[in-house]
């Protein structure tokens, strides 16, 4: 009995969504306690009920995470192919193929972050350990289709994208808090 080829396709927005929620749900419960820390949670309940707060504030949450690991999902898979056009000489495109079941292991990994989703860090934890056993996967599978060479060149190429992505967001963050400390800090 042969089975669909496409049977995947949903692991990657069924992990996304879970590590979404379970990160939102994590995150609203500090954002909660913080509000209540700073007295602003009381004059929240004037306006919207406890329940009603709970779950704006969680829904805020679940929509920021859900459009990060959405873009993040398209930025990977963006570079990823870029890369496969640099490094990787093939005709007929089974690599992907090959990759496709890597899927799996977030999607176990965001079931997993469900039993924890009551405490950031533990969540966090286990996002950043899929990540490791998938970036493990994703080495031995790409080493099957190229040479060490590609797949040494691949692997450069991804940290090199990744890293000149992530420190560009860092720039704009830091210059952004910059320029807000100095707007409050010394008003004109």
């Amino acid at each position: 009995m042969r089975t669909n080829v496409y049977l995947l396709s949903y692991a990657p927005l069924i992990s996304i969504l879970l590590f979404s929620t379970s990160l939102a749900i994590a995150t609203s419960e500090l954002a909660l306690s913080w509000l209540k820390d700073v007295g602003v949670y009381n004059e929240l309940l004037q306006i919207l009920s406890a329940r009603d707060t709970k779950l704006l504030v969680w829904l805020g949450f679940l929509i920021v995470y859900f459009m990060i690991f959405s873009t993040l999902k398209l930025i990977s898979d963006t570079v990823n192919q870029l890369g496969f056009a640099f490094f990787i000489k093939e005709q007929v495109g089974t690599t992907l193929s090959m990759l496709r079941p890597g899927s799996i292991l977030m999607l176990v990994g965001g079931c997993i972050s469900f039993a924890f989703m009551t405490s950031f860090p533990l969540v966090c934890l286990v996002l950043a350990s899929s990540f490791v056993i998938y970036f493990f996967f994703y080495t031995f599978q790409i080493s099957k289709m190229t040479t060490a060479a590609g797949a040494v060149g691949l692997i450069i190429f991804l940290c090199l994208a990744w890293g000149t992505l992530l420190a560009g967001l860092a720039w704009v963050g830091l210059t952004l808090f910059n320029s807000l400390g100095e707007a409050i800090l010394f008003p004109k």
